[in-house]
């Protein structure tokens, strides 16, 4: 730093005198530039030429303070304004540096109550892990741990019922039936978690897992099926009820901490291209149906009748075999009393001359009256 300072007096005395920095003058003669003795001054502190002490001294903005003339103005130099701006109070410098600690500590206790302290709502399950090695299950509520990255947690809603649906529900999935015909299934498989740590670590991707498990038994099942149990509906309880039994064996024996709760076949039907065919045949199998059942009730009627008939002849028959005279008088009358119902009642007055003709009764609703009886006395 004094060699730079003896060379900064150097060139401002030089400049001074008329002389250039580097050694020469104002004219075409070179000069060497003058030898300043750092403890005798400087050219402000000597007298300007002519010998008159009221001359303009010049000044070097670049000096230290202790080389600047103590009479006069003095301008700070660029160590004295960076040293300022760094330590004022006020200044850029000092605002950093008393905000950042503050910075930092927020920070940091932002860092340990984000990643230390968790909390699960009803139903959810959480996985703690210390390294990314398992450590323990949690349940709901407030679950305390160390910071991430020593300790981190992952939740699930165990309590929840996933639905899977096979396929998706606007596709066409065909399968093939046992009497080799292609049929449109769609179907909803339902479950749940019941072990998240099994879930979690038994397989490397558990629900994918679970989809290709339920398609691959969907298609056994109805491999078993007739097109027609199918299209019809008559098996599909069945049919619902293997595809279950049968997934939860596999995912028991896959310990992968797994419950179905139930299948549904949502869609049944014909391939696409063959729905107005198929149709038609439904409709006149239908319609088959209904006048087989028609027939069957009639017969059902008929023979119901037929056997009411003949139970009663049975009854009369044994009593005309106890009293054969007064059976026959009693059938007579109910006979007589059937066909006369409806017929017109005649009345002659003995020792009268009028006659008296009495209406028959009206018929009841939906009954056909019988016509009148002309003639007679």
């Amino acid at each position: 730093m004094r060699g730079n300072d003896e060379f900064e007096s150097g060139r401002v005395l030089a400049m001074a005198g008329g002389k250039s920095p580097w050694g020469k003058g104002s004219g075409t003669a070179e000069a060497d530039p003058p030898v300043v003795d750092p403890d005798a001054g400087t050219a402000e502190d000597a007298p300007a030429a002519g010998g008159s002490d009221s001359a303009p001294r010049p000044f070097n903005p670049w000096l230290p303070p202790q080389r600047e003339p103590e009479s006069g103005r003095r301008s700070a130099n660029i160590e004295d304004i960076l040293r300022q701006r760094a330590f004022r109070p006020g200044g850029t410098g000092g605002g950093a540096r008393t905000w950042l600690p503050l910075v930092l500590i927020g920070a940091v206790v932002a860092w340990i109550g984000g990643t230390s302290i968790h909390f699960l709502g009803k139903g959810e399950q959480g996985l703690v892990t210390t390294f990314g090695k398992y450590q323990k299950t949690v349940g709901s509520g407030l679950t305390l741990t160390l910071p991430w990255p020593v300790q981190a947690i992952a939740s699930r809603n165990t309590a929840k019922i996933e639905e899977l649906a096979l396929p998706d529900p606007d596709g066409e999935n065909l399968m093939i039936t046992s009497d080799r015909q292609l049929a449109d299934i769609a179907v909803k498989f339902r479950w749940r978690i019941t072990d998240l740590k099994r879930f979690t670590y038994g397989a490397d991707n558990s629900e994918k897992a679970i989809a290709q498990l339920a398609d691959a038994q969907v298609h056994a099942a109805v491999a078993e099926q007739t097109f027609d149990d199918l299209i019809e509906g008559s098996r599909r309880v069945e049919l619902q009820q293997v595809i279950a039994a049968r997934s939860q064996a596999v995912l028991d024996a896959w310990k992968l901490g797994v419950k179905v709760d139930g299948v549904e076949i949502v869609r049944a039907n014909p391939p696409a291209r063959l729905s107005d065919a198929f149709r038609k045949i439904a409709d006149a199998k239908q319609e088959t149906r209904k006048k087989i059942e028609d027939a069957q009730n009639s017969a059902q009627r008929t023979l119901s009748n037929a056997q009411t008939e003949a139970a009663d002849f049975e009854a009369v028959y044994a009593q005309y075999k106890e009293a054969p005279g007064i059976t026959r008088k009693r059938r007579y009358y109910e006979a007589m009393e059937r066909v006369l119902a409806n017929n017109a009642k005649i009345v002659v007055g003995s020792g009268t001359a009028g006659v008296t003709v009495a209406a028959p009764p009206a018929p009841s609703p939906g009954e056909t009256p019988s016509p009148a009886a002309t003639g007679g006395q």
